[in-house]
């Protein structure tokens, strides 16, 4: 390579290397920034020194980017049929080096599990104005120094009183703005930083957008639906730059609860095939046998396989009172039934109103679950097992 040749190569990389350095110094000035050159001409006309000044100012350009979008924490909710709701958060912080408005969208990501007809709703708010600039020097851990935007309104690139701003890796909201017209401006915030930002650091404004995502219609109870959601967020400044953030997924869960009926007979052992032990007697779902006179314990089992909570659990038991007749007193305290809640045991009553249990022949009633009482079935949550056991008589 000969000398000529060389040295162009050189003085071509350089310029490269100037306008690269130059498009970064750019990218970290603040939009709005008044840049004003002052000139002075000073003479002697003959009759002393005179001077003649002029200046220009250059307001620097806005350079839409694409905000930063992280969203928020995975919800779980039981599922209460179609279309049962969860609310989602997704950050937006503005990247760009001033004020920008963003369009927000919103979609389900992938196929939804065990559901058809999930969403993901209109983004609240569908778009967010977002404010931005650049420290310069002589900030402090409070008072962050920023170019003036030209204007002396309260509000500095769009950050004012109240707004969250990031500066560095660091949240904090805006106390007060000490706004100037032309020259320097200051972002007051209401608590400290780790340490004081040098010059040429994003101050980014930061908004919380929700997205409500709806459940569809269950496909199979007892099984989760999983919905994932994100959003896309893009300027509406030219070339309109868009980003879409990672998706959130959400759970519902869905209870599904099973009845079984054993029975015993408690005057003369019998029965075969499938069986229970509860409270150290034994108990069948067939061939137990009685005669005329001998008493039968029945025990009722709920349980909730799934892997929701169910709720309004109720347990509706008609007895067939022209072969059997409810045996009262048969439990501690003189009570009618046994109430076994995942482990708890209390004694009920028949009568009415007065506890969970109520006998109106030929239904025996009984509302089970956390938060039951005599008028209302309670709640009973996954693996969760409920007991209910009575005895009757078999008529003459």
């Amino acid at each position: 390579m000969n000398q000529t040749i060389k040295m162009q190569f050189i003085l071509f990389s350089l310029a490269l290397f100037f306008a690269a350095s130059a498009g970064s110094a750019w990218a970290l000035t603040a939009s709005n920034t008044q840049i004003i050159n002052n000139a002075t001409l000073s003479y002697d006309d003959g009759t002393g020194t005179k001077t003649a000044s002029a200046s220009v100012t250059v307001t620097v350009a806005l350079i839409p980017s694409a905000p930063v979008v992280a969203p928020g924490p995975p919800q779980t909710t039981p599922y209460t049929g179609p279309g049962t709701p969860l609310t989602n958060t997704f950050t937006v912080t503005a990247a760009a080096n001033g004020p920008d408005t963003y369009d927000i969208t919103s979609a389900i990501s992938g196929t939804p599990t065990n559901t058809s007809g999930a969403a993901a709703n209109i983004p609240v708010p569908a778009s967010v104005t977002l404010g931005a600039t650049v420290t310069l020097t002589g900030s402090t851990t409070t008072a962050i120094i920023v170019p003036s935007d030209g204007l002396s309104n309260a509000s500095v690139n769009g950050i004012e009183l109240g707004s969250t701003v990031v500066i560095g890796t660091e949240t904090r909201t805006v106390a007060s703005v000490t706004d100037n017209a032309a020259g320097t401006s200051t972002i007051n915030l209401s608590a400290v930083l780790t340490t004081a930002p040098g010059a040429g650091i994003l101050v980014a404004e930061q908004e919380t957008v929700q997205v409500v995502v709806t459940s569809g219609t269950i496909t199979a109870a007892g099984t989760d639906i999983t919905v994932a959601k994100e959003i896309t967020v893009t300027s509406t400044t030219s070339p309109n730059p868009a980003v879409t953030s990672g998706t959130v997924t959400d759970t519902y869960t869905s209870g599904l609860a099973t009845l079984t009926k054993y029975v015993r007979n408690t005057s003369t052992a019998s029965g075969s095939g499938t069986s229970i032990t509860y409270g150290g007697n034994t108990y069948y779902l067939a061939n137990v046998t009685a005669r005329p006179g001998e008493t039968l314990e029945y025990l009722l089992v709920a349980n909730n396989s799934g892997t929701g909570t169910v709720s309004s659990s109720t347990i509706n038991d008609a007895l067939p009172t022209t072969f059997v007749s409810l045996r009262s007193g048969m439990y501690p305290s003189a009570r009618d039934v046994t109430y076994d809640n995942n482990g708890t045991v209390t004694y009920l009553t028949s009568a009415a109103a007065d506890d969970e249990a109520t006998y109106a022949a030929p239904t025996l009633t009984v509302n089970i679950g956390a938060g039951a009482t005599s008028a209302l079935g309670g709640t009973i949550a996954s693996g969760v097992t409920v007991r209910v056991l009575y005895q009757a008589t078999v008529n003459p």
